[in-house]
């Protein structure tokens, strides 16, 4: 088959002001605005001399992206604390490019060159935020929010495990912003003269605007990346289990997260849900610290993950002299668990002196 190579980049400007108002002893008010100029290279094709695929440079987008908010942080009570906020997004495809429009499957629709300092289409958004703590006692504490995120921004990942490739698109005339709503609720307990700490928290969040690459898309030599674009929803669930030791020779913590991300298109897998690339079952860390005197730590550190969600061939044909692979379940298979142990010693330098160093041995 024939070598090539997709890079993809981000040039950003950001100008942000944020301003923090005590209202009174029971309202803290956060309010501000930003702007960033976008400009993404959604992607380059490039191959080496001997292979057949051509080089292609596909034009640049620009894009303006303004935000204004405000939150307050509100005392209701000496048990209950809320924070809640609100921030109005838009988000404007600029000119200095081809824009053009297709139809569910794929054809184009419409093609229109836009110059610079054009508006091609403007997109708002509101994201409201919520969240409120109950103190039952002085140890415990529950917690409820609700959260919504706008992306402008997309990294679409091709998972097929022969042509695995990373593009940066944005916001267009074919494709709108995600959305995502986040729904938590989080149980915490500190014990023991506050040296342990608990927490366990479950999420819900369901996703509008979702976006994935057609069953075969092939990106060599593909100029026109949004025909081959389809756009869905999705939904993740999940559990966080959290556990800390703070004081004394020998403290650490635990975390592990159980979770299920999944992606729903009318074009893929006839509509069926399936995994989302990013799906990880499992997730956990461990984080150990000993302090056997003044001088020396020994630290230990393991991670486990998942493997990420990919798509592997299950055939392949030859069509014009060219190999085209048959491909199973879109996400279907998964690369193997990934788990790192790292192990340390440091030794601090003697105390009371006008230098202080450590050596550290790992």
């Amino acid at each position: 088959g024939s070598e090539f190579k997709v890079s993809s980049s981000i040039k950003d400007f950001n100008f942000k002001q944020d301003f923090l108002y005590a209202l009174n002893n029971k309202h803290e008010l956060k309010f501000g605005f930003e702007a960033i100029h976008h400009t993404i290279a959604p992607g380059e094709i490039s191959s080496p001399s001997t292979s057949s695929v051509n080089e292609i440079k596909i034009e640049n987008r620009k894009g303006l992206e303004m935000a204004t908010y405000f939150s307050d942080e509100f005392d209701v009570s000496d048990r209950i604390k809320m924070v809640y906020g609100l921030r109005l997004s838009a988000f404007s495809v600029l000119g200095g490019s081809t824009y053009k429009t297709f139809d569910n499957d794929g054809f184009e629709t419409s093609s229109a060159f836009y110059g610079n300092g054009e508006f091609v289409k403007t997109y708002f958004n509101l994201e409201p935020r919520v969240s409120a703590s109950y103190q039952l006692d002085e140890d415990k504490s529950v917690k409820a929010s609700y959260t919504r995120n706008v992306q402008n921004l997309h990294l679409m990942s091709n998972s097929t495990a022969t042509t695995p490739t990373d593009l940066y698109i944005m916001n267009s005339l074919n494709t709108k912003p995600e959305l995502a709503d986040q729904f938590s609720f989080g149980y915490f307990n500190n014990f023991k003269d506050n040296n342990y700490e608990f927490s366990a928290e479950v999420y819900y969040k369901p996703m509008q605007n979702q976006i994935e690459y057609r069953n075969g898309t092939d990106l060599r030599g593909n100029q026109n990346v949004e025909a081959d674009l389809v756009y869905g929803k999705g939904r993740a669930y999940g559990l966080e289990l959290f556990f800390k030791k703070k004081y004394g020779k020998f403290n650490g913590w635990v975390g592990y997260t159980i979770s299920k991300t999944e992606r729903q298109f009318d074009q893929i897998e006839n509509g069926n849900w399936f995994n989302a690339r990013q799906d990880r079952p499992h997730d956990l860390s461990l984080v150990g610290i000993y302090k056997p005197g003044k001088r020396w730590i020994f630290s230990s550190t393991f991670v486990y993950s998942s493997g990420n969600a990919v798509t592997f061939p299950v055939g392949k044909y030859n069509l014009d002299g060219k190999t085209i692979f048959y491909y199973g379940e879109r996400n279907g298979n998964r690369t193997p668990a990934s788990h790192r142990l790292d192990v340390s010693a440091t030794l601090e330098g003697k105390p009371n002196r006008k230098f202080k160093s450590s050596w550290n041995f790992g």
